[in-house]
């Protein structure tokens, strides 16, 4: 099945869409290592745990970022 060309207004979604899951999966990213290096207070095997659900969620984004927005 071939796809219809974006409309302007839908092109301006998705792009948008596009950054903000850049943005949030960055954050994500650097949420994790802020955790995992700069959080000494926390015991290590919670900080583990911690940065590896943030490692996880930035994952799961860039997934859906690749197969969402491929551009195919």
């Amino acid at each position: 099945m071939l796809d219809s060309p974006l409309t302007p207004a839908e092109a301006h979604r998705r792009s948008r869409q596009k950054v903000i899951l850049m943005v949030l999966s960055t954050v994500l990213l650097l949420a994790g290592f802020m955790v995992l290096f700069l959080l000494k207070r926390l015991p290590l095997p919670m900080r583990l745990i911690t940065a590896f659900g943030d490692f996880v969620a930035a994952s799961a984004l860039l997934l859906l970022l690749r197969q969402k927005f491929s551009g195919r």
